[in-house]
């Protein structure tokens, strides 16, 4: 069981990796806003950004060196790519983990995605993201 200081020092962990993320995509350009959605009954995703008439959801994750994540850990990130598809909304969903060191990977989440095998060798780098987004 987690101790109310790991867990506080956790979500002090994810959060500054959201807000590493905000930076590093508006240094570049990129409109982007961290959601802060403790409390919200709404499935949004944990960044938003915009470019090129596209709105992009990360779900943003933090790990050493190799994790899995299941629907359950990007559950949210579904169904929020689900109701902009439903609106016709161009958008694309993505996990998007910071490994130890600095390395950012990308995944592309799909309706029907069920796992993710993340480390640092496989998925996006930060630069293919950019080429992608503009």
């Amino acid at each position: 069981m987690l101790s109310v200081s790991s867990l506080k020092s956790r979500r002090r962990k994810g959060f500054e990796t959201e807000r590493e993320l905000v930076r590093k995509l508006r240094e570049r350009g990129i409109w982007v806003t961290r959601i802060p959605v403790s409390g919200i009954s709404q499935p949004l995703p944990d960044v938003l950004a915009v470019s090129n008439g596209v709105l992009y959801g990360f779900e943003v994750k933090r790990c050493k060196s190799h994790a899995y994540y299941y629907r359950k850990d990007f559950d949210n990130l579904i169904m929020w790519l689900d109701a902009m598809q439903k609106e016709n909304i161009s958008a694309e969903a993505w996990l998007s983990v910071r490994f130890d060191g600095g390395v950012w990977r990308f995944y592309a989440i799909l309706p029907d995605t069920e796992k993710v095998n993340a480390n640092p060798n496989t998925g996006l780098s930060f630069q293919h993201l950019l080429k992608k987004m503009k």
